[in-house]
């Protein structure tokens, strides 16, 4: 159960945090990093961009959660069921980005979620 729940969440937060960052950096534009020097500039517009800063947040929970599962199950089973997220972040970027999903990318994340499936049922 412990590692149904600390699965879930590296799935559910590793997706929501692919989401806030992608929100946070398309608000900001393109980012051009041209010579060295550009580099503290970019970093502080990153970490003054609020969904990204909750991105991070989230990304921190999924590793956070994915760790936990590493002590209680092996990176075999762990690792492709966190591929979960995949389906979660594209159902998100559906949703609240307007990306349009074509029959392609949907086959593959069709695939994806069969892996896990296979994976899940091998353990």
């Amino acid at each position: 159960m412990k590692v149904a729940i600390a699965l879930t969440f590296a799935i559910v937060f590793g997706a929501i945090g692919d989401i806030l960052m992608s929100i946070g950096m398309r608000s900001r534009g393109e980012i051009a990093i041209r010579k060295f020097s550009d580099i503290p500039s970019v970093i502080k517009l990153i970490f003054t961009t609020p969904c990204v800063l909750l991105g991070i947040v989230s990304m921190a929970i999924y590793f956070g959660s994915y760790i936990a599962a590493l002590a209680w199950v092996d990176v075999s089973v762990a690792n492709p069921l966190t591929a979960l997220s995949y389906l979660i972040a594209s159902i998100y970027a559906f949703v609240f980005l307007r990306e349009h999903i074509d029959i392609r990318r949907a086959a593959g994340i069709l695939f994806i979620i069969l892996g896990a499936i296979f994976v899940g049922i091998s353990s």
